[in-house]
């Protein structure tokens, strides 16, 4: 009588693409079946030698704390180096974003009429 069920693949002769994966590699696997298998197979995922340590960061000093009166003194002085835009920039670009909203309120509604036509004409549906 014929097996139900194949024996599984070796994980390195399975070719790549939707299929079972070995139970002993699949995701849940330990971390010792991980090694036992590694080593079994000759360790095939780079060099033996073990990877260098990292060299440590450099240690940052703590930053220096403010009161309040010297934080909102900064706040000021770096909202004094902003470039603002004058009141011709901020009038013009306003009157833009308000007849881009309007524009794509039209489109929209537009859209909108077309799509609730199209599904009354297939479905048959709505008023």
């Amino acid at each position: 009588m014929l097996p139900l069920l194949a024996p599984p693949v070796p994980w390195t002769a399975r070719p790549f693409g939707p299929g079972p994966i070995p139970s002993a590699v699949s995701a849940m696997a330990s971390n010792e079946a991980t090694k036992k298998i590694e080593a079994a197979r000759g360790n095939a995922r780079g060099p033996s030698s073990p990877t260098p340590p990292r060299a440590t960061p450099p240690v940052r000093p703590a930053p220096k704390r403010v009161g309040p009166f010297e934080f909102f003194g900064q706040v000021r002085d770096e909202g004094r180096k902003v470039t603002w835009p004058s009141r011709k920039e901020t009038v013009v670009t306003t009157i833009m974003v308000f007849v881009m909203v309007v524009a794509a309120s039209l489109f929209f509604t537009a859209v909108d009429q077309v799509l609730r036509y199209l599904v009354t004409l297939i479905l048959g549906v709505g008023a």
